[in-house]
């Protein structure tokens, strides 16, 4: 049986969009997200509040094995097409202690349309302000420093290079219970 998702699907969406947006203009700060549909089995909340806002029938996603409550439940409220092929998806959901894809092989645009990416969304344990990687660029005044916990070992040297030919790369956002943290492409990340 499917899970209702937004209660106001328009008002709810366009809280959570606008709630996106601050998030990458301000990459590492984590915001509180404003509000959570019922998520399917092996979703968390705060991620179906995101697939739910940003995939539509334009959008593919791509879900690991093992989430057919999830890809039923995104297929009738988003109308989204849901991609098996890694390297064609606009939407990568990672939910936590999930494998981590080959980054470098997600679609990261061309010279001429470089908005034409994946975006990951990210499930993780939670963020620690004290520890963690230190970003810079747009969006921060200072360097912000920011720990992400869960991600696998090895998600900071794939991230790089998946972002290694600017404006070429990925973006992410990250959920951990009812926050977000966005990071574009263009911040500049000390490990």
């Amino acid at each position: 049986m499917l899970t209702a998702a937004f209660a106001q699907p328009v008002d709810d969406a366009q809280a959570t969009f606008r709630t996106l947006l601050s998030a990458l203009s301000e990459p590492l700060l984590p915001r509180a997200l404003p509000v959570f549909p019922d998520a399917p089995a092996g979703v968390s909340p705060a991620a179906a509040a995101l697939l739910l806002t940003l995939a539509d029938a334009d959008t593919a996603v791509w879900l690991p094995d093992g989430l057919a409550d999830a890809a039923a439940w995104l297929r009738f409220h988003a109308g989204c097409v849901l991609v098996s092929d890694i390297a064609v998806a606009d939407f990568v959901y990672l939910p936590q202690r999930s494998a981590l894809p080959n980054l470098p092989t997600l679609k990261r645009g061309s010279a001429d349309y470089p908005d034409r990416s994946a975006t990951l969304i990210v499930d993780v344990a939670g963020f620690d302000r004290a520890a963690g990687v230190t970003g810079s660029g747009p969006g921060f005044a200072a360097p912000r420093r920011l720990g992400i916990q869960g991600l696998a070992g090895d998600f900071w040297p794939q991230w790089t290079r998946a972002n290694c030919a600017f404006p070429l790369g990925i973006d992410a956002f990250f959920v951990a219970r009812d926050a977000v943290v966005g990071l574009p492409r263009t911040t500049r990340l000390e490990l």
